[in-house]
């Protein structure tokens, strides 16, 4: 079976490290704020702001490697699925000025998960990629990508993974599977094969 595995906030928590950086330089959103939609409008923050958030990013040489690991992440499982099926981390992430964004993922799947040589594919259009690839099953946190990799593949099982900004989101309606986190999605696909 062909899996792929969204990153930042399935994997990777990359909503505290963003929060954290705005923290840093205008003092909000308060620590451990969660975006209550995509937009994270609750942040206090205008787009210009924002902007100069994901500047200060691209601004860190190794920041998709620092990033911290996701709860609900149990490196077993990901290691168990990794060696029973073809795995793919397809991601949507900016260049930094270290190393190519794609680089630093691969690390950071390799040092906390113990995966040699993670396929790591960084671009914004999941769709096209979901159908080259031929997923069977899939998970992110946006639903935008959920809906494309369904439209692109309707055979695959998508999963929309839980988080305080997609929780207004009616997954059931546009027909995905919610799950919690990670080892949820994976447990499925173990009791599945």
């Amino acid at each position: 079976m062909i899996i792929a595995i969204d990153l930042d906030d399935v994997l990777a928590n990359f909503i505290s490290a963003y929060a954290y950086l705005a923290h840093r330089r205008y003092g909000r959103p308060e620590i451990g704020t969660l975006p209550v939609d995509w937009e994270w409008s609750n942040f206090g923050l205008t787009r210009e702001e924002q902007a100069k958030v994901w500047d200060d990013i691209k601004a860190i040489p190794y920041f998709w490697e620092d990033l911290d690991v996701e709860d609900g992440v149990d490196s077993n499982l990901l290691r168990r699925l990794h060696a029973l099926h073809t795995v793919y981390f397809p991601t949507a992430r900016t260049e930094t000025c270290g190393m190519s964004a794609a680089k630093q993922s691969a690390r950071w799947v390799a040092q906390n998960f113990g995966i040699p040589h993670p396929t790591v594919i960084v671009g914004y259009e999941k769709g096209p990629l979901a159908a080259a690839l031929k997923y069977d099953y899939f998970i992110d946190d946006r639903p935008k990508n959920c809906l494309d990799i369904q439209k692109a593949v309707p055979t695959c099982k998508v999963y929309l993974k839980y988080s305080s900004h997609n929780a207004a989101f009616d997954a059931e309606a546009a027909g995905l599977t919610r799950v919690w986190d990670f080892n949820e999605f994976a447990k499925i696909i173990l009791e599945e094969r």
